[in-house]
């Protein structure tokens, strides 16, 4: 078997939430792949950085992402090496490392820009906004979020249109603006509803339902919360007993 093929079969794993068949493939493709300086070496490296990057094994995903970036850089395939570059901050985002997640956000967006892939720049653009809360920085990230969003709507992907209008919600409230943070709230549930993303509508429901405690509207934080706990046990979610207690607290009033 050619190593194109076992890479194909180790995409399809992956897409499958099959990380280990994913990553026994990826290797086989790699052992066969007759020049791993190749663009091809670069994209099954990235790939393997995918895996360990899903199942938290962030050091080995840094590790791979960073072979990757050396073929990408030689061979001049500068949207992918944007791409990876995004990968990377996205993985010292969650590691709890911002500075770090920032520096290769500032490598990846020139390079992604020049590429015009903009529902990528909304990735990057919405996680800024995320580092920006979290040090209290309001008004920069409600502008980094309002750009995220534009670039959501250039790229015409309905889940990056869904996930824009969330972060910006959250944007908005920190700024203080809770009626504009239901109304993009409410857009970011209309278009995950439409793309029956049950799971992105029990985060915007989550964070509407707090919405509305803020303005004392309790039946329909309620009403939010109820539908997130019916989510909550069809999937049999971790937060489920804290939020079927949120539920009950919202109902006793």
């Amino acid at each position: 078997m050619f190593a194109a093929s076992y890479a194909q079969l180790g995409n399809n794993a992956f897409v499958q939430g099959d990380y280990a068949r994913a990553l026994t493939f990826y290797n086989k493709a790699v052992a066969l792949c007759s020049d791993l300086t190749s663009e091809e070496a670069a994209d099954l490296y990235g790939n393997i950085g995918n895996v360990y990057g899903a199942t938290g094994q962030l050091d080995q995903a840094v590790s791979f992402y960073q072979k990757a970036v050396e073929r990408y850089r030689s061979h001049k395939h500068y949207a992918k090496l944007g791409s990876t570059y995004l990968n990377i901050g996205n993985l010292f985002l969650d590691k709890k490392a911002p500075q770090q997640a920032i520096h290769f956000y500032e490598e990846a967006e020139v390079l992604l820009a020049c590429e015009k892939k903009w529902g990528e720049l909304s990735v990057l653009y919405g996680n800024r906004s995320l580092i920006c809360l979290s040090n209290g920085e309001c008004e920069n990230a409600l502008s980094n979020a309002i750009k995220g969003l534009s670039f959501a709507k250039q790229s015409g992907l309905g889940r990056e249109m869904a996930n824009a209008h969330h972060r910006l919600a959250k944007a908005e409230e920190a700024s203080g603006h809770i009626n504009e943070a239901l109304h993009q709230s409410i857009s970011a549930y209309s278009i995950f509803s439409g793309l029956m993303d049950e799971l992105g509508c029990a985060a915007v429901l989550y964070h509407q339902a707090g919405l509305y405690e803020t303005k004392q509207d309790i039946e329909a934080a309620t009403r939010c919360m109820e539908q997130v706990v019916s989510i909550d046990q069809k999937y049999n979610l971790p937060k489920r007993s804290e939020n079927e207690m949120r539920l009950l607290r919202l109902r006793k009033g």
